[in-house]
């Protein structure tokens, strides 16, 4: 049985949490999630839009809507970056992006490294996630993820240059 909206036509999620009150708690913090795993704000807005648009369609069955949205978005973020990643195997040639001079040397570093590692490196130092919790959410083993963090310190060590 779904669960009947309040008095503001919202339905309520378990234990009474309301799609809005999540919506306003959890939208930002999303956001900058996806935007540091794929570099564009108006591309996390539009994942993130679309995880709560999701969510919204099952709330009443969501057991843990943060979580729930948490592990959209990122599957949404990875999602992303393999169809660029296929597209770009297929594209004619190559686009450069040239970044502003204002963009910090360590994001455009960030931005070159391989998606799965930087993804890695962004939930452990960004989010400040276990490597049990970077495994689960990368369906990945604690091993794999390990190794992608090392690698990742080491891709990002090249890029800025051993300082």
């Amino acid at each position: 049985m779904a669960a009947l909206p309040d008095a503001a036509g919202q339905p309520d999620g378990p234990a009474g949490v309301d799609f809005e009150t999540t919506y306003r708690r959890e939208q930002l913090r999303l956001v900058r999630l996806a935007h540091l795993i794929t570099g564009s704000n108006a591309v996390a807005e539009e994942l993130v839009h679309d995880a709560f648009i999701a969510a919204y369609r099952r709330w009443d069955k969501i057991s843990d809507p943060p979580g729930y949205l948490y592990r959209s978005v990122v599957n949404r973020s990875r999602s992303l970056l393999r169809r660029r990643a296929v597209e770009s195997r297929f594209r004619a040639g190559h686009l450069s992006v040239v970044l502003p001079p204002e963009i910090d040397g360590v994001w455009g570093a960030l931005s070159r490294i391989p998606p799965r590692r930087r993804t890695a490196l962004v939930l452990r130092y960004y989010e400040d996630l276990s490597v049990a919790q970077i495994a689960k959410l990368m369906n990945a083993r604690p091993g794999t993820v390990r190794s992608l963090i090392h690698r990742a310190h080491e891709s990002l060590r090249k890029e800025l240059g051993d300082d």
